[in-house]
């Protein structure tokens, strides 16, 4: 894991072995301020294939249940993400999903099943995720979380924080990682950038 309060230590991931790199940064305002219009209301889950988004995120516009017009901040925050990820992993299809989760998602320590996942919460509690210390992984598949060895050693992510992190497809090892317990201020919103 590399931590860093600047996007430059997003390289980490390409360059060395590790799980996750993450970049420290808050939300601009007025991305926050148009995250926070689109946060009440029911579950809502977008995924588009990179390659349709044609570098115009605010396509997402006529996919149901978000806003008309989409967001121009958000948009423009979510055009940085995904350029960024494509510097960072060149040559790959990309996917992006966009979520409004109203529930607790998967609650069990996993590694996703995909080379890397940038992931960014925009509201509510962030991802929570252990170092590789702190997982036995030849105890994933029964279901539970036995397989967490020091419960002590979580960290969650913060709004805006970027996370980079390997999936079990990836070249390195993979992040084990979990959605938060349900936030009571209200549903989560996320992007997920696989690639």
């Amino acid at each position: 894991m590399a931590f860093g309060d600047s996007a430059a230590v997003l390289r980490r991931f390409a360059s060395e072995p590790i799980a996750s790199a993450v970049w420290r940064r808050s939300l601009a305002p007025d991305v926050d301020a148009e995250v926070q219009t689109l946060r009440p209301g029911p579950a809502v889950r977008v995924v588009v294939p990179v390659d349709e988004l044609r570098t115009d995120v605010a396509v997402l516009a006529a996919l149901d249940g978000w806003a008309h017009p989409f967001p121009q901040a958000l948009a423009r925050d979510l055009r940085q993400l995904l350029a960024l990820h494509a510097l960072l992993r060149p040559g790959v299809g990309r996917r992006l999903r966009i979520e409004r989760l109203v529930d607790d998602g998967c609650r069990r320590f996993h590694a996703d099943h995909v080379a890397s996942r940038l992931i960014c919460t925009y509201a509510g509690a962030g991802t929570e995720c252990l170092p590789g210390s702190a997982i036995d992984p030849h105890r994933t598949a029964d279901g539970s979380n036995d397989h967490v060895l020091d419960p002590e050693a979580v960290w969650r992510c913060a709004n805006g924080w970027v996370l980079l992190m390997r999936g079990t497809l990836g070249s390195g090892p993979a992040q084990f990682h979990r959605s938060p317990p349900r936030d009571p201020e209200g549903p989560r919103l996320l992007v997920a950038i696989d690639g």
